[in-house]
């Protein structure tokens, strides 16, 4: 999947943001620009931009990065690292493809997907109240 294929109906972080802290969103997210955190979109995409330098818990129903990310990364259906992509960090999901060119350095959990999911639904629910 390409960045381009992302259409409508997406919040965009721009190239020129940085948000530090946290993101939440009822939509697909988009990031260009710097986020240092977490981000919490479990029914939702997030696409990670060539530009983008992200330090940051993720947590999304699907992940596609082509930038840069530190921290790990829980998707429920798949993330997809593209050529440009550099990942560091703890990925669980049940689906991961790398494009050649991409670099990872870390570790993959394809098993334990639904559990996590679980328990960060729950210090969510836990944080909010």
């Amino acid at each position: 999947m390409s960045l381009d294929g992302v259409i409508g109906g997406a919040t965009r972080i721009p190239s020129g943001a940085a948000i530090d802290g946290g993101v939440e969103a009822a939509e697909d997210l988009i990031i260009d620009g710097r986020v240092t955190g977490h981000i919490n979109l479990p029914e939702h995409h997030v696409s990670i931009g060539s530009s983008a330098k992200v330090t940051a818990r993720i947590v999304a129903r699907a992940v596609t990065i082509s930038g840069s990310v530190d921290g790990n990364i829980l998707a429920r259906e798949r993330i997809d690292l593209l050529r440009s992509a550099f990942v560091r960090g703890h990925l669980t999901t049940p689906t991961i493809t790398l494009q050649d060119g991409a670099r990872f350095t870390g570790t993959v959990d394809p098993h334990r997907t639904e559990a996590a999911m679980q328990i960060a639904r729950y210090r969510q629910r836990r944080d909010d109240g």
